[in-house]
């Protein structure tokens, strides 16, 4: 006989998981329906399964274990996050996904690929993995999950099958899950400030760092996260893998630390590789995110290659997908006063200061001194113990 859904549901709750996080599955729709109803947990639908796995890195660094729903078929999605932030940062989250197109079983051809990969891809990685049947103990399963994530520190799956659960219906006066996110009713217009020549990358950072001495800061990885390394103290997590995700793991802090200034130093490159992060954060509606995209045209770290950015209004964007104050800096002589600027929002939504910089960069940049582990734990150290 297929399993409730609610078992396993509760059995998450019982071992303390309160974020959730992912892409809808209708195998795993019943688990959504019963997170998203629930005021027990936040539920966060995500632009794609790796934003919804750097979304969990960051609840889990403010202090919440975190669980990721997904499709097997967006496991690829998730591959980078897991692979360059989970692992080699020691974050345990516990990984929740369907089995479409298993080995022997009939289903859509195009679920055939994945299928037969997705146990191995796990295992590739060193994530555990459990397959749930009619006979599971579901909260065995859990348990030992989450003792796994706690000894280790690293990720862990439960693998769902079709059939396994009972099917469900959605109550038919549900609300959307974001339904209730205090958005602006209109889109904000564009604070401009500027004059003079454009700052380069260190001289924002001389900007910045002193306004930002009260909140948390995730920086994108590349030359943002090894100039910001010079600076690392706890309050810093320099990337150094999931690129794109800055925006993504900051969010996942705010879920958790919800007075706590958050700070997500962006780059242009960075930020068109994972633009639904825009959309996320504006449905979200964290009180006291700032996010400064420094903007050089460029993929700075790799040798310079163009990117697309002076195609792209990063601030109507982000005005557009929700946030409720956009601003967009285009000179050194404006720069104090446009970081000032994003600060005065802090409590009102989130928003994004758009920063036009040139393409110097400072000699001999080198990656943070200590290794991934180090710097995670650091931060969650401040995250849990120091901050407000």
């Amino acid at each position: 006989m297929p399993h409730d859904p609610k078992r396993l549901y509760a059995a998450l709750l019982e071992n303390g998981f309160k974020e959730f996080s992912g892409v809808p599955c209708s195998i795993l729709d019943p688990l959504i329906i019963d997170a998203e109803a629930s005021p027990e947990v936040h539920y966060l639908p995500a632009s794609v399964e790796g934003e919804a796995v750097s979304v969990a890195a960051g609840a889990w660094l403010a202090g919440s274990p975190s669980v990721v729903l997904m499709q097997n078929s967006g496991l690829g999605n998730a591959i980078n996050p897991i692979a360059s932030l989970a692992v080699p940062y020691r974050i345990p989250m516990l990984l929740i996904s369907s089995w479409r197109g298993e080995p022997g079983t009939q289903d859509a051809v195009h679920h055939a690929p994945m299928g037969r990969a997705t146990q191995a891809l796990f295992e590739l990685f060193d994530v555990p993995v459990t397959v749930l049947d009619e006979d599971a103990d579901l909260g065995r399963a859990v348990a030992d999950a989450s003792k796994h994530l706690d000894e280790t520190l690293t990720p862990a799956a439960l693998l769902v099958p079709r059939g396994v659960f009972e099917k469900g219906g959605r109550p038919e006066d549900a609300a959307p899950p974001m339904a209730s996110a205090q958005r602006p009713v209109a889109a904000p217009s564009v604070a401009t400030f500027g004059g003079g020549p454009l700052p380069n990358r260190t001289e924002l950072l001389e900007s910045f760092l002193p306004r930002a001495m009260d909140g948390a800061t995730v920086s994108t990885t590349g030359y943002m996260s090894r100039e910001l390394s010079a600076h690392l103290c706890g309050r810093f997590f320099p990337m150094q893998g999931s690129m794109g995700f800055a925006a993504a793991i900051a969010l996942g802090i705010t879920r958790v630390k919800t007075e706590l200034p958050v700070f997500v130093l962006d780059g242009d490159g960075a930020l068109i590789m994972r633009m639904g992060s825009l959309a996320t954060v504006g449905a979200a509606q964290p009180t006291r995110l700032v996010h400064i995209v420094a903007d050089n045209g460029t993929y700075a770290s790799t040798g310079g290659q163009k990117t697309v950015s002076p195609g792209v209004d990063f601030a109507r964007v982000a005005a557009h997908c929700g946030y409720g104050r956009v601003g967009v800096c285009e000179g050194r002589r404006g720069l104090d006063a446009a970081i000032d600027w994003a600060r005065d929002g802090l409590g009102s939504g989130p928003s994004l200061l758009h920063v036009a910089i040139d393409t110097r960069e400072a000699k001999d940049l080198e990656r943070p001194k200590i290794g991934p582990p180090q710097i995670a734990a650091n931060f969650r150290r401040y995250l849990m113990e120091g901050a407000a």
